[in-house]
């Protein structure tokens, strides 16, 4: 079904051969039913369809689109309803140029679509209008075109992907701190080249003003902040304080810091995502650390009602933030889960951010009645105080990720996993950060195989198999996509960045 938030508009386009020729009045039919066949298709599943056949007007019998005047009449009217996508019917023959003029004005996603129809050239007429679009070439989406036949369902999720795409690129993410947090090199980040195929903007802020407003919250609002911890105990979150780094005042400290970041985001230009930087200007400097924002920021409700998901990383993790934004343009009512790759074995490994991680992976669930009887926000092991937010991840599928980059080249690491329940045992294993939240993965590999290729520390998830949209839209981007559950693939990586790197 339609991604109800995406609300793209679908461009529907079916061409016919602009010669007058026998059983012309049979093969308009096929071609007029074929088309309303695919057009009450993607209406049933939600999306809304531009459809310039029913305002061309024609007079000579001929349904399809079959001269260059009508082709200007459908720019002009996919234009104006904003298609952000197009389906080309090759239902029967037409000349190949008449589609390359109108992929060549629209410069919008294409997809090729027929019937394997034995009655009719529907088989030839992909072919030849696909090669032609290559031959062509005149923009990326002449290039990138899709095509397929008969699978009608197989057309959803490259819509999703594209759409995404189109969205991402008039959106923007903002830095607070900017990035490059604890001089982890691949933090940093090409930020002009990102824009150009990936993100509208890379805004960045100080984390001053941050403080500056939770402590104006501190001295002038205090009743929002006893509020916000009155909905966690209500809720029965255990808060368990210490007097030492988890103090109560300490503990009000970073309810501000995240009251701070949600109000800041809701005065700035439309923001899709954040990162924290943290470390150290609000860990060491400012006192206590900002972990209830990467918490609560991915979640769709607090103390003050439901609320926007806004995906959340830390230390200034670009490439990080741009995945967890894909995840949840892709899957919009599930926040995206951010976090460190803590440890790792051959039956899973464990995500666990460095002292929060959106509360939805406690229970699976968006309401904070299920959620917040699972968190348990005790004293930090790193910072100058405050709490980390814990919890053990459920049983459910996954689709992981992560955007990369080698030698200047983007890369996308994708796969589709088990996530296990986090147990008693898993948990005696652990030492450091028992206290941040935990999220076990199983990818099907060997820990050699992951730690060989592994193109970060930090890695993002949402639930549910998003992997056909994520690949549609990283073959639109031209990102490569190396599939992290499929050992033949990562045995080729290993290969290809020995040759690129003269092992062999």
């Amino acid at each position: 079904m339609a991604n109800k938030e995406s609300q793209t508009t679908i461009g529907v386009v079916s061409f016919t051969d602009p010669r007058d020729l026998a059983l012309a009045e049979e093969a308009e039919g096929y071609l007029k039913e074929s088309h309303q066949e695919l057009v009450g298709y993607l209406e049933g599943k939600g999306y809304r369809i531009s459809d310039p056949h029913k305002l061309l007007k024609k007079t000579d019998g001929y349904f399809g689109v079959r001269s260059t005047r009508e082709i200007e009449r459908c720019i002009e009217l996919l234009k104006q309803e904003g298609a952000a996508c197009l389906i080309i019917g090759c239902w029967k023959w037409t000349e190949p140029q008449l589609v390359l003029r109108l992929v060549k004005e629209l410069n919008i996603p294409v997809l090729l679509f027929t019937r394997l129809d034995s009655r009719w050239s529907g088989a030839t007429c992909l072919t030849a209008v696909g090669a032609s679009l290559w031959e062509g070439a005149p923009n990326r989406a002449a290039l990138t075109h899709m095509r397929l036949a008969d699978r009608m369902e197989g057309i959803l999720p490259w819509v999703e992907g594209v759409g995404a795409l189109a969205r991402m690129n008039r959106a923007s993410v903002m830095l607070f701190g900017g990035s490059y947090s604890l001089r982890m090199e691949h933090l940093q980040d090409d930020i002009p080249r990102l824009k150009s195929f990936l993100i509208g903007d890379i805004l960045q802020s100080g984390e001053y003003p941050i403080i500056l407003r939770a402590d104006e919250l501190l001295k002038k609002s205090p009743r929002r902040i006893e509020s916000f911890i009155k909905w966690l105990s209500d809720n029965k979150a255990r808060i368990i304080y210490d007097n030492k780094m988890m103090s109560s005042e300490s503990f009000r400290k970073q309810v501000a810091l995240y009251l701070a970041a949600k109000d800041l985001i809701a005065m700035d230009d439309p923001i899709i995502g954040i990162s924290i930087k943290c470390q150290p200007h609000l860990s060491i400097h400012y006192g206590v650390d900002g972990c209830l924002i990467p918490a609560f920021m991915p979640f769709s409700e607090d103390a003050e009602g439901k609320k926007q998901i806004i995906p959340t990383v830390c230390e200034g993790d670009i490439k990080g933030l741009l995945t967890s934004c894909i995840l949840h343009q892709l899957n919009p009512e599930i926040p995206p889960l951010f976090g460190d790759l803590k440890y790792v074995n051959d039956d899973y490994f464990i995500i666990a951010n460095c002292g929060a991680a959106s509360v939805y992976y406690a229970a699976n669930s968006c309401r904070a009645c299920d959620v917040l009887p699972n968190i348990t926000i005790s004293a930090q092991c790193q910072g100058s105080s405050g709490g980390a937010v814990h919890y053990r991840g459920r049983k459910c599928q996954v689709t992981v990720a992560r955007l990369i980059r080698i030698a200047g080249h983007y890369i996308m690491q994708l796969g589709l996993g088990k996530g296990r329940d986090v147990d008693d045992k898993i948990m005696s294993e652990m030492l450091w950060g028992r206290m941040w939240p935990h999220v076990a993965v199983d990818l099907g590999i060997t820990a050699s195989d992951l730690l060989e290729v592994a193109g970060s520390n930090h890695y993002s998830l949402t639930t549910g198999d998003i992997t056909a949209e994520i690949t549609h839209l990283c073959r639109e981007a031209a990102i490569p996509v190396l599939r992290l559950d499929h050992k033949e693939e990562i045995a080729r990586f290993k290969a290809q960045l020995a040759r690129q790197a003269g092992w062999q």
